[in-house]
């Protein structure tokens, strides 16, 4: 942080802080996070015992939980913490297997070798690259990471830490009410929206439950959500690892939202994406499709229940070699066109 002032700065004057934009010599098996937030940060000692993470995202907004308010929460924790950490009544816990970007190939070949600096993104795009290239991805579970939890009914506070700010769905069915306070997952300490996400990414994809830890005043209460099949589905068109996922969709496109698409009779959860850009000479566009047009079809498909987005469908559904057809409105005309996926764009 730039020149902090008032309360952060004093908060700060207790805090060693390092600024790191290059991860080439970061053990990412102990500093695990969420490879596509625009500002993460560990909260930890000299033994590199990790108190606490500050940072992550949701779907709607980049910065979301990346305030002054809640970072004071994060700081003043963290000191209750070491202290007692140093006073032994905080366990040291056990350090996980050493794990380094040099550790994927493509980015060994690449940032390395070129010696560049391996970036947060890179981390995210190698994963994808990695699995793939073993045949080892699940489309279904690896790539709908750092889950919103929104998805379970919980809207929190940004600027309060973990206090909920409304409850519906499953999680009002699950009895948790505005104001209860998130203090653990899964009997995990969360003390941030960080932590939050963290725990929340390592809860199993095919789990049905969530067991949740509220303080209410000065009681603690257990709730349990129950979880549907789709609840770690996010807007992953925004990440990097699916940015590197094959088959390449041949255009890049924009979602339209929800006004752009009743104009175009389509509903909330069709598909409707407004090709945008060719980076390069692409099959689409050699077959005939245009900036501007409505993708709305692909392959006799209108709707899936996981996106909105045809493009990310395409790279979920298909593969490289696989020749599809979209159904496109131009001018107000419906229009077919056929053309071959690639693996990648170049």
């Amino acid at each position: 942080m730039a020149n902090p002032k008032g309360k952060t700065a004093k908060l700060l004057s207790d805090y060693v802080c390092i600024l790191v934009d290059d991860l080439t010599g970061v053990d990412i098996g102990l500093f695990e996070f969420d490879p596509d937030s625009t500002l993460y940060c560990f909260i930890l000692n000299a033994d590199e015992q990790i108190y606490m993470r500050y940072g992550g995202r949701d779907d709607e907004d980049a910065e979301t939980f990346l305030n002054e308010d809640s970072l004071h929460i994060a700081l003043e924790r963290g000191l209750e913490l070491h202290k007692k950490y140093q006073d032994g009544e905080l366990a040291k816990t056990e350090r996980p297997p050493a794990k380094f970007p040099r550790d994927y190939p493509s980015i060994a070949d690449d940032e390395i070798k070129k010696k560049k600096c391996v970036h947060c993104h890179h981390i995210g795009q190698a994963k994808t690259l990695y699995l793939q290239g073993k045949n080892e991805l699940d489309k279904e579970k690896d790539l709908w990471v750092y889950p919103d939890i929104k998805k379970l009914g919980i809207t929190l506070d940004p600027e309060k830490g973990l206090e909920v700010k409304d409850s519906d769905d499953a999680a009002k069915k699950a009895g948790i009410k505005k104001r209860d306070e998130i203090i653990k997952l899964e009997g995990k300490p969360v003390y941030t929206f960080g932590d939050l996400q963290y725990e929340l990414n390592k809860h199993p994809a095919e789990s049905e439950t969530l067991k949740l830890t509220l303080k209410r005043k000065d009681e603690e209460i257990e709730a349990e959500i129950k979880l549907d099949k789709w609840w770690r589905v996010t807007n992953i068109e925004r990440r990097a690892g699916t940015h590197a996922l094959s088959p390449f969709p041949e255009f890049w496109a924009t979602e339209l939202d929800e006004k752009a698409k009743r104009r175009i009779g389509a509903k909330k959860d069709e598909f409707a994406c407004e090709v945008t850009k060719f980076w390069v000479k692409t099959n689409a566009q050699n077959a005939g499709v245009q900036p501007g047009d409505i993708v709305y079809e692909v392959d006799g498909v209108r709707k899936a229940e996981y996106t909105c987005n045809p493009t990310l469908w395409i790279r979920l559904n298909k593969k490289a070699g696989d020749k599809i057809t979209i159904k496109v409105m131009r001018g107000g005309k419906s229009m077919e066109f056929s053309f071959t996926l690639k693996a990648r764009p170049w």
